[in-house]
């Protein structure tokens, strides 16, 4: 009669298949049931686990290959303390059972990643017949989602971290309370960028322009949602406010002192000047002739000056001078110098960006009429004779290592530009620009926003440019070759920046 081979050791979760992936909750039960006919000889545990590395399991006095039957003394107690036996609490026994329900969940403690932890049990038997079986503990990490403090709000951009993001999940963004969201771009591992996407056009000097596409990017004095969303639902969602960017000095028109203006002969003349005391940011041309008064009444009311009805705003008027010359109502960020019977705006002021705005907004009123006066030097003076005059406002980033002057007045002029027609100048680079031309009169405060065309859309921050900020006002777009309407009047109040 033949008789039936050995029993050979078993391996049995308490309450669950050993051979199916056990998910890995707190609290949950892992009692692992060993039996032996032949009574346990050997017992090893191999542990495979991105979370129960050799070094962080050396750092409590264990290894990722244990012997349960001889773990050595200095293993003994941390074994036990995890919940597995060994030394004489398993040789030689025929069944035993330990419970590792503390240990397990304690994975989740340490890692936050989808992942699989494997223990690995082989158990031998005094007849030489051996089990090896797996228990797989799988971990679905928790979703996280977490801004990294690092907006670049030059370049537009910033990072989160999103751990665990659900498959067919994904990382969004927008401004807070807007309608829609964009996504956020993986760069690598768990980081996303919110970038802007820019979109490229030509404008009306047929040259390269880029524009930020709207709800992409990130600007500042902005609070954005983040989150990490799957079929249109949050699953994770953060907040984080921007820092809240740059001002332009005497942005609001409330500033106004005088300048000291010194003619050839030394003789001085306090001469209106669109700053507050101390601040070298605003100027207008023509000022220094208009005022010039011997110690007398002035001669003309300034080219640019405080309202007399709205303090607090800046009022550009255009004017006849001594009855024959036309001078265009203007103001600008620069400086500028007469000498004789000419003057030069240098246009160009330092500035400290820290933000790339998306506009220019402004205030404005304006007077428009026919154009009456030619300057003799235009070269198209004949087509604007008695057409529509217009006035203007543009705005231009540029990075320039000096001012760009232009001279006009009894002589030719020279050095005019347009941050529209070129990228760049001798002086350097015109980085972007945004334009208002005003063809119709406002007797009310109209508010007007210039977006920004950017030429040189990945340029680095300007902000250590000599000269880097350009503001110009006008009442006459040909202002620069003595032809406009002498009629005309601007009001300009509250420069600001649009994030």
């Amino acid at each position: 009669m033949r008789r039936p081979p050995p029993a050979v050791p078993t391996i049995a979760l308490d309450g669950g298949d050993i051979d199916q992936p056990q998910e890995i909750t707190n609290p949950m039960s892992v009692k692992i049931g060993v039996t032996a006919p032949g009574t346990i000889a050997g017992f090893t545990v191999t542990i495979d686990s991105p979370a129960l590395t050799a070094e962080m399991l050396a750092t409590v006095g264990l290894a990722t290959e244990l012997n349960l039957v001889n773990p050595g003394s200095s293993m003994a107690e941390a074994l036990g303390a995890l919940g597995f036996p060994s030394g004489e609490a398993v040789s030689g026994k025929t069944a035993l059972t330990f419970d590792i329900s503390k240990l397990v969940p304690m994975i989740a403690q340490i890692y936050n990643e989808t992942s699989d932890h494997k223990f690995i049990l082989k158990v031998t038997d005094a007849k030489g017949k051996s089990t090896t079986k797996t228990l797989t503990c799988h971990l679905t990490g928790k979703v996280a989602l977490a801004y990294n403090n690092d907006a670049d709000l030059w370049a537009n951009t910033a990072t989160v971290t999103a751990a665990n993001v659900p498959d067919g999940g994904s990382v969004q963004y927008r401004v807070k309370g807007a309608a829609d969201w964009t996504d956020a771009v993986l760069v690598e591992g768990s980081k996303y960028r919110l970038a802007p996407v820019y979109e490229t056009s030509k404008n009306a000097a047929g040259l390269d322009v880029h524009t930020i596409k709207a709800g992409t990017g990130v600007f500042a004095a902005t609070t954005y949602e983040v989150r990490i969303a799957k079929d249109g639902q949050a699953v994770d969602s953060k907040e984080f406010a921007t820092a809240v960017g740059d001002k332009i000095p005497n942005g609001d028109m409330s500033g106004w002192s005088k300048r000291i203006w010194i003619d050839g002969s030394n003789n001085e003349f306090p001469i209106t000047y669109p700053n507050p005391e101390g601040m070298k940011v605003w100027d207008s041309g023509n000022n220094a002739f208009l005022e010039q008064n011997n110690g007398e009444e002035t001669l003309f009311t300034p080219l640019c000056r405080q309202d007399e009805t709205e303090p607090g705003t800046a009022r550009l008027q255009a004017r006849m001078v001594l009855g024959f010359v036309f001078a265009p109502g203007n103001m600008f960020t620069g400086d500028f110098d007469y000498s004789g019977f000419s003057g030069t705006v240098n246009f160009g002021k330092p500035y400290a960006w820290t933000a790339r705005p998306r506009a220019l907004k402004v205030r404005y009123k304006a007077q428009i009429g026919k154009i009456d006066k030619v300057g003799s030097y235009d070269p198209d003076k004949d087509s604007y004779k008695d057409q529509p005059d217009r006035a203007r406002i543009f705005v231009a980033v540029v990075n320039w290592k000096a001012q760009h002057g232009v001279t006009s007045g009894m002589t030719e002029p020279a050095g005019m530009w347009d941050p529209a027609v070129k990228t760049s100048l001798d002086e350097g680079a015109i980085l972007g620009y945004g334009d208002l031309v005003i063809t119709q009169t406002a007797t009310g405060w109209v508010e007007a926003t210039l977006p920004f065309n950017w030429y040189a859309k990945d340029a680095a921050n300007p902000a250590s440019a000599p000269f880097s900020l350009v503001i110009s006002c006008a009442t006459s777009v040909r202002g620069d070759y003595l032809t406009g309407c002498s009629t005309n009047t601007m009001q300009v109040d509250d420069f600001e920046w649009v994030y």
